[in-house]
């Protein structure tokens, strides 16, 4: 039993984007510093290692075979934003997180058989994710998460979370479109704001682009103090905007002053280009520079953005001429690329 736990824990993980792994792992060391730098007893730290050892393995079990007594539900676009609020809530929560980005590929009637079936087309010819995930395992994801929303009991109170970014803003119309004909108490949380309320001071201010960046003990305060029900023409105006949403032919947005704008798709091309280019200046203009350090300077400085759509954009200008690869680009980690000769002054 334990031996099949650990290898579906492996599996889980390989299918990971760098950037979600990199939140999980940090939650998890955060997690594990606490029990240990605590005061406790050593049985009682054993026992939390072990309530974090269940809380972490929970995540490879199939949602839908879980049976538990819940006293809240919660929705969030995304599996990493999704495990960091499980971690902050505990066993009384349940959260079902979307294994997707909203703010990447088509939407065109997503709501639709039709429109799942052509954005995971779009997908499969775009994104790359390890271990066949998006062939494999990607529709079946989304079809529980569907499932998951139409079996939430009628008397229980739904939490939708949200912050200053598309796949979460998108996710939460996206949502409120699902839920328009049933009648629990909705409520909303802006991850982003809520924190700057909490913890802003004179002397340092916040801004967290993903509720997947803010410690688990952070969204159980703001999930205990910020949460704010939603009124029928709020959730109308949503659900209104969600039909709209999906109505655009777009495979990029962003969330630009309050608004989901859809955008070219190469829009973070320059970005790119400028980030090979100084990384180059610093280590020569022949040397060949990696993929995802590449990716990472890019989505540190821009926030809010989803690294596997930048890698789809980084192959992309590989296949136009602008870059060179050494490598094959079967993932971020396995291939290197410079500018072009013939780009190097343009």
């Amino acid at each position: 039993m334990m031996m099949n736990e650990g290898r579906n824990i492996m599996k889980e993980i390989e299918k990971l984007s760098g950037s979600h792994a990199k939140s999980l792992l940090k939650l998890l060391m955060l997690r594990l510093q606490a029990i240990v730098e605590s005061g406790d007893a050593p049985a009682k730290k054993e026992e939390a290692l072990r309530e974090l050892y269940h809380e972490w393995t929970s995540f490879s079990r199939p949602k839908r075979k879980q049976k538990r007594n819940v006293d809240v539900v919660h929705m969030v676009a995304g599996e990493s934003a999704a495990g960091s609020i499980r971690v902050g809530l505990g066993h009384s929560h349940l959260v079902i997180g979307f294994p997707d980005y909203f703010s990447m590929g088509p939407v065109f009637d997503l709501h639709t058989e039709k429109g799942l079936e052509r954005r995971y087309e779009w997908l499969k010819d775009h994104i790359l994710y390890s271990d066949d995930y998006i062939e494999e395992e990607y529709q079946a994801r989304f079809r529980d998460a569907l499932d998951e929303i139409k079996s939430i009991p009628e008397d229980l109170p739904i939490i939708l979370w949200t912050a200053e970014n598309a796949d979460e803003q998108a996710g939460v119309r996206f949502f409120l479109h699902l839920l328009q004909d049933m009648t629990n108490d909705i409520y909303l949380i802006n991850t982003t704001l809520a924190f700057q309320e909490l913890y802003d001071r004179d002397d340092i201010q916040y801004f967290f682009h993903h509720t997947g960046e803010v410690h688990p003990d952070k969204l159980k305060e703001i999930f205990e103090k910020k949460r704010r029900i939603l009124t029928d023409e709020e959730k109308e105006q949503y659900q209104k905007e969600w039909l709209e949403l999906a109505k655009t032919q777009e495979v990029l947005r962003t969330w630009d002053r309050g608004k989901i704008k859809g955008v070219p798709e190469d829009d973070y091309d320059h970005h790119l280009i400028t980030a090979v280019r100084r990384l180059q200046d610093r280590r020569g203009e022949d040397e060949f520079i990696k993929a995802g350090r590449i990716i990472g300077e890019v989505y540190g400085h821009l926030g809010g953005v989803s690294d596997v759509f930048l890698e789809y954009r980084l192959r992309t200008l590989i296949y136009e001429g602008v870059l060179e690869i050494k490598g094959i680009p079967k993932g971020m980690r396995y291939y290197s690329v410079r500018m072009k000769s013939c780009m190097k002054g343009s």
